[in-house]
């Protein structure tokens, strides 16, 4: 909207710009091999995915024959957040999860999120930035609404609920400041199927 204010064709792309020394830390902190980046928090309840939907997606990702079977599993998020993915974590296989709550500024969590093979969160500045850092991206979206705030990008996508933001925001039980999630109708054959699509895209474009 803003690259048509100004007249840009195209509009420009977000990027990170990064220091060498984030580079090199993130080496250490995330090893070689494919890595399934997760960002299960938000600024609001309302707009989290269940942690149990995506430990179940991570499962299926991730097991043998799935789209990034043997890969480990990078969830990112800050230090106040911990207490929401509690559940995701302890259900994560120990020896193939890095647990990166609280552990990174913002231009590591992008040094680290340029590692990932995909990255798959809410509707929350982490997947912006895995969008800015040229990460294969999927956000997943209920009540905000993705034709302003979808991840931007070529190699991007969303998931959003059967229900409309509309049909959400506008439902009589609706309240702004319940942290309840209103992304539980999203399933996860549903988010799985838009990974799929998604890596497929990607790898159509690099042969």
């Amino acid at each position: 909207m803003l690259g048509r204010v100004l007249g840009l064709d195209a509009p420009p792309a977000p990027r990170v710009w990064l220091e060498e020394r984030h580079n090199v830390e993130a080496q250490t902190l995330l090893p070689e091999g494919p890595i399934l980046g997760l960002g299960p928090t938000a600024n609001w309840g309302g707009k989290q995915w269940p942690a149990e939907q995506f430990l179940a997606l991570a499962h299926r990702l991730t097991a043998p024959g799935g789209r990034l079977a043997g890969a480990r599993v990078a969830v990112f998020g800050a230090e106040g957040e911990r207490g929401m993915v509690a559940g995701l974590l302890a259900g994560l296989p120990a020896e193939r999860t890095v647990d990166l709550i609280g552990r990174t500024d913002l231009p590591l969590a992008a040094a680290c999120l340029k590692r990932c093979a995909l990255f798959v969160g809410n509707d929350s500045g982490l997947m912006h930035l895995a969008a800015a850092a040229d990460v294969p991206t999927l956000g997943l979206f209920g009540p905000s609404p993705e034709r302003h705030y979808a991840p931007w990008g070529r190699h991007t996508a969303v998931a959003r609920t059967p229900e409309s933001f509309e049909q959400i925001v506008g439902a009589p039980d609706y309240d702004y400041r319940s942290h309840q999630s209103r992304m539980t109708t999203l399933t996860v054959d549903q988010v799985a199927d838009a990974v799929d699509d998604l890596l497929v895209r990607v790898e159509s474009d690099a042969s």
